[in-house]
């Protein structure tokens, strides 16, 4: 037990040390399985203790700080999921192992009543730590499996200890029997397994952080460019591979250079916030929406032809016209040229696609912005060979 204490004691500190590292969002589900180890020691601490210190400290006090650090676990695991901590269930169980191991010790003595009731109550945290990984929809890693696997193991010993632990003297609790010698076991390798599996789930929660982060525009929160490119370029070589159409939508938003400089680029960045999210109200699930830079967007839509994409394009604007984006106090309208581009006999591929449906967008500008104008309605051949661009604000 004392072994097992030092262990878990140095295993908890040495990852304290460690979460100043890791993003905020990890760091409280850290924080809370830090709490847990470190509370594990103490209570390991008074048990080796039996019969040296009054039965209150090694009995009561040992069981609920036990049960205080499991708590602490599983809301860990449930934090780092996301999903809503049971802490009403938790108060509940550590109240219902100090009330009981007290009534245990001093009303109705019974060292087997004692270790039924503390072991019930661990079985049903280590189940609710493996419902905890589990319940999601999204995959399931390695290291998942991992701590999943050493909270299965732990309820199972807890509900085998039940049948194999004699109701005898209040000190054979610290005495060396194969059932103890198993839990003891399990009870030093629990921080040492559980523990590098849960740090390899937040390095890999880390690393996929950090890939989306270098996939995504910093202030809108849609695709950067060159993540657009790579999805446009996967969209159209599929649409090549199936015969399906694939149509491309620029947006510019109108006069954006007056809302930073009547307003402040602050008021700039809200609008642009506030523009992704109405359109984001518009777009269907399978369609990609990228920010090309400044004030500048696209939007690729699988299986959409020229028609469907004009649609789309027009209830986009509609919407945008219909807000209510307001600075200070002021009225500011979001108006919008949206250029359309359609994959076809004319145009073959990806570079072409995004020259054309850009040309397409600036006609709309020329033409008097806040309108939609796909390739195909362009009037002249001299727009489709446009190649220095004006920048009309």
């Amino acid at each position: 037990m004392q072994l097992t204490a030092t262990m878990t004691m140095i295993i908890g500190l040495a990852l304290a040390f460690t979460i100043t590292g890791y993003p905020r969002f990890l760091q409280y589900p850290m924080r809370l399985w830090v709490r847990g180890l470190l509370i594990q020691p103490f209570s390991y601490a008074l048990f080796s203790l039996r019969g040296q210190i009054p039965d209150w400290l090694s009995i009561i006090v040992a069981n609920t700080l036990l049960s205080i650090s499991f708590v602490h676990l599983i809301l860990a695991l449930y934090v780092y999921n996301r999903k809503p901590a049971k802490l009403p269930l938790m108060i509940a169980i550590v109240a219902t192992t100090f009330i009981g191991e007290s009534l245990l010790t001093y009303v109705w003595p019974s060292l087997y009543g004692r270790i039924c009731l503390i072991s019930i109550l661990l079985a049903l945290m280590c189940g609710l730590g493996v419902k905890a990984i589990y319940q999601r929809v999204e995959v399931i890693t390695r290291p998942e499996h991992l701590v999943a696997i050493m909270f299965l193991v732990g309820g199972l010993i807890m509900l085998a200890r039940m049948l194999k632990v004699p109701d005898v003297g209040m000190l054979s609790v610290v005495a060396s029997t194969p059932m103890q010698g198993i839990v003891f076991t399990y009870a030093a390798l629990l921080p040492v397994i559980a523990t590098s599996g849960f740090l390899l789930m937040c390095g890999e929660r880390l690393n996929k952080h950090l890939s989306r982060l270098a996939t995504l525009d910093p202030l809108t929160g849609v695709f950067n460019r060159r993540t657009m490119t790579e999805l446009a370029g996967k969209a159209v070589a599929a649409s090549k591979r199936h015969g399906r159409a694939l149509s491309l939508l620029i947006i510019d938003i109108d006069h954006f250079k007056r809302i930073n400089d009547q307003f402040g680029h602050e008021a700039g960045d809200l609008a642009l916030c506030r523009f992704v999210e109405l359109v984001g109200e518009v777009m269907r699930e399978s369609d990609v929406f990228a920010r090309l830079g400044g004030e500048e967007f696209v939007v690729i839509l699988p299986d959409s032809d020229e028609r469907a994409a004009v649609e789309i394009a027009e209830r986009i604007r509609q919407r945008l016209g219909d807000s209510d984006f307001s600075v200070s106090g002021w009225q500011v309208p979001l108006r919008v040229s949206i250029g359309v581009g359609t994959l076809g006999p004319a145009i073959s591929d990806l570079e072409t696609l995004l020259r054309m449906t850009d040309h397409a967008m600036y006609e709309a500008k020329r033409n008097g912005r806040n309108r939609v104008v796909p390739v195909s309605a362009m009037h002249s051949q001299s727009a489709l060979d446009f190649g220095t661009r004006d920048s009309p604000q």
